[in-house]
């Protein structure tokens, strides 16, 4: 940033900013490397040169980034702010034809990918597709000279696209711009009081909103370090964490579950961590009751967001974290939210409802698909299609998708309420409630409950136990009348539950 008067534009802002402030302090931490962000920048400014030089790299084009966590992907996401593209994350964990629609979908010109490469790539727009070892060449490279950010960048201009999780259909692919992720860096840097000597653990996969919206901004803006996990298990991200001196951890709550139960000489004390922050799902309450017996000192954050709606939005303080563990907790500041009625209309607070977000927290559009998001919009609410609910204090309760309200006899039975329950229930590992229409002798019953459980390890647990739990908890006509038991559930790219394949 040339010009102190004009404020941070963009990324590429935030990020010279933290380079000229902090050119010493570590930037990113991975099994043998660590980078200052000095030598981060120069290796970004190299791979940024390089593609521009090579493969035309030009401002507003498309850079898709196929890849597992790793340092390359931190580097190409920087990269492509430093030269003005737009950075298009896409899941390793698609499927291949998944992928190749969602590469064809954003107009992507430069594909990098540390395995295969999405097919079929053949009819898309990518001219040039590198692999693992030619990224590592190009940020080995000297660059020439850092050239200055595309001076057109501002906050209205694209700087991510970011695929959602298409359960339900082909992924949409979510438009968001500087503005977008200058004001989420800093809801995020709120929300888990990050600071600049904070050392963040990224547990989760850097394709989600979360990495791409939230935590690579933030630690830029601050000036923080990140850590990334190569390694999805709990014990290895316990150990490279402590390795590098980590204090916060993101991850999701079947990670901190696989935490809770791995015995302590392979978690080790996570002395200098303060924080685990999770998302995607509600922690279970024993869950919970174990992080907090083996590491008191452990503040413990639930928190939601979408990837239309700029990522973080909600935040259950670790105060909160089991009195109200089936909450994602109170809307953060400048963050506008209402519980609707089938009319639209603005329901009092203890009332299910749709779940719908002021225009202003969303954003601008799907890629490729004018006007779709403008069909979700009644006025300026954005209607998520989620169920839930605000009890008097402000926290927010999620009841599901509103296709996952089961109608029995009449009668309304959240799928997200019951799910709640038995997640307590001993001897459940998993857990998802569906409805399945209502044949024979129970026909007039219309639907009729179901849940897919997955036994804990060595849980000899039958479908008379969970209906006796679930007969304890809840009223009669919300008792599951189907319980199937499975090794595990279905879950798509970013973990969420694929129900259409539990009815």
């Amino acid at each position: 940033m040339s010009d102190p008067s004009a404020g941070l534009r963009n990324l590429a802002d935030v990020w010279s900013e933290c380079v000229r402030r902090f050119p010493r302090k570590a930037a990113l931490r991975a099994p043998d490397l660590e980078l200052s962000y000095a030598e981060a920048d120069a290796r970004a400014w190299a791979l940024a040169e390089a593609l521009r030089s090579a493969h035309r790299l030009v401002p507003g084009a498309r850079l898709a980034i196929f890849m597992q966590n790793r340092p390359e992907f931190f580097l190409a996401y920087w990269a492509a702010h430093l030269a003005g593209a737009v950075v298009a994350a896409i899941s390793p964990r698609l499927g291949r034809r998944e992928a190749g629609y969602v590469v064809r979908t954003c107009g992507a010109e430069i594909l990098l990918a540390d395995g295969s490469a999405p097919a079929p790539v053949a009819g898309s727009a990518v001219r040039s597709v590198l692999g693992l070892d030619e990224v590592r060449a190009m940020v080995s490279r000297n660059a020439s000279g850092p050239a200055p950010a595309h001076p057109g960048t501002g906050p209205d201009d694209l700087a991510v696209l970011a695929h959602t999780s298409g359960t339900t259909g082909e992924p949409k692919i979510a438009e968001v711009t500087h503005g977008n992720l200058l004001f989420n860096l800093k809801l995020a840097i709120y929300a888990h009081s990050l600071r600049h000597e904070d050392v963040v653990l990224v547990g989760v996969p850097m394709f989600h909103c979360t990495p791409l919206y939230s935590l690579m901004p933030a630690a830029a803006y601050l000036g923080a370090t990140l850590v990334i996990a190569t390694d999805s298990s709990a014990a290895a991200q316990a150990s490279a964490g402590q390795a590098a001196g980590a204090t916060v951890w993101f991850g999701v709550p079947t990670l901190f579950h696989g935490l809770a139960a791995a015995p302590e000489e392979v978690t080790g004390r996570l002395a200098g961590m303060r924080l685990l922050a999770y998302a995607g799902s509600p922690m279970r309450p024993e869950t919970i009751r174990r992080l907090r017996a083996r590491w008191p000192h452990l503040a413990l954050h639930n928190f939601f967001g979408l990837t239309e709606t700029i990522s973080m939005t909600h935040v259950l303080p670790s105060c909160d974290a089991l009195e109200r563990a089936d909450s994602v907790g109170k809307a953060l500041p400048e963050v506008y939210v209402r519980i609707a009625g089938a009319g639209g209309a603005e329901l009092p607070r203890g009332e299910v409802g749709e779940l719908c977000f002021h225009r202003r927290n969303v954003i601008r559009g799907y890629w490729g698909k004018p006007g779709l998001l403008d069909k979700s919009f009644d006025g300026d609410w954005f209607r998520t299609g989620d169920l839930a609910l605000e009890d008097p204090d402000g926290y927010l309760y999620l009841q599901g998708r509103s296709k996952d309200m089961i109608i029995v006899a009449g009668e309304n039975v959240y799928a997200a309420e019951v799910e709640g329950v038995l997640a307590r229930c001993p001897g459940v590992a998993d857990v998802a409630v569906v409805g399945v229409r209502a044949e024979g002798v129970r026909a007039s019953l219309g639907e009729l409950v179901k849940a897919v459980v997955v036994r804990a390890p060595g849980a000899e647990l039958g479908e008379l136990d969970v209906k006796r739990f679930a007969n304890g908890e809840l009223a009669s006509y919300k008792v599951p009348h189907i319980v199937e038991f499975r090794d595990a559930l279905p879950r798509n790219a970013t973990g969420k539950v694929i129900k259409d394949q539990l009815r």
